[in-house]
């Protein structure tokens, strides 16, 4: 292995640090969307929302940007949008129907009680989603959003296909140039790491942080109170951190 690899495959891994970037935040802004459109009280809004899930949750990602290039890049070319373009809008379309459904479980999973108490208080759907549902799922989503950008991150890997010059096709130029598949995958591997394991453990504090809210302990609560098996207890004190980081 020469140092003169490193320099040639961070070509490929700014290519592919770009393409993840971008497709992670339009996929994370689209998917929200989506699933705000498979509750929807609007019944076409529900059926388009779901046939796209069905659609682009079924298709292939290699066959998935196949299309998109050979089938339609001429008429994309036209307007302007590059192969790079194209690879992002084949991430997008890809995991915007996973993680749509992912979101729309969460939201589905609040009470239906909250709805109601909202209802009951005057507020909106909209105001509902908003200032209630919305902030109880953000915690529970960002390990699922960490999976779904670590999923675009071994996606972009498949850009090569249509000819973007991310970093497994500068891989695969160094070893047609030095026989020597076994370093050059090795090293790639690494790069792909040093994009995968900051994601995770960033999404990981950040979930941590949200989850772990210390109760306020009022003016009257207990401590330590004698035959008090439901108050402030250790135990019951451990229980309330677990239910809440959860």
């Amino acid at each position: 292995m020469e140092t003169s690899w490193i320099s040639f495959l961070i070509r490929g891994f700014e290519t592919t640090v770009m393409l993840v970037v971008i497709s992670s935040v339009i996929t994370v802004v689209a998917a929200a969307v989506v699933a705000l459109g498979r509750i929807s009280t609007r019944r076409s809004v529900r059926l388009l929302t779901r046939v796209y899930v069905e659609v682009f949750r079924s298709i292939p990602l290699p066959v998935l940007l196949a299309g998109l290039y050979f089938g339609f890049g001429p008429q994309f070319e036209n307007i302007g949008v590059t192969a790079f373009g194209l690879a992002v809008l084949g991430l997008v379309l890809n995991e915007t129907a996973y993680l749509a459904e992912v979101y729309r479980g969460l939201i589905s999973s609040v009470r239906i009680g909250q709805w109601r108490a909202a209802a009951s208080l005057g507020l909106t759907r909209w105001q509902t989603l908003r200032h209630v549902l919305i902030p109880q799922v953000t915690t529970a989503a960002g390990p699922q959003t960490a999976n779904g950008i670590i999923y675009l991150v071994k996606g972009s890997a498949l850009a090569s296909l249509i000819t973007v010059p991310e970093l497994t096709m500068y891989g695969t130029r160094l070893v047609v140039d030095t026989f020597r598949p076994l370093e050059v995958y090795l090293l790639i591997a690494v790069f792909y790491l040093l994009l995968t394991v900051p994601v995770a453990y960033v999404t990981r504090a950040m979930t941590g942080r949200r989850g772990r809210v210390r109760p306020k302990r009022g003016p009257h609560t207990r401590r330590d109170a004698p035959g008090d098996s439901a108050g402030s207890s250790p135990q019951h004190t451990e229980k309330a951190w677990t239910s809440t980081s959860t």
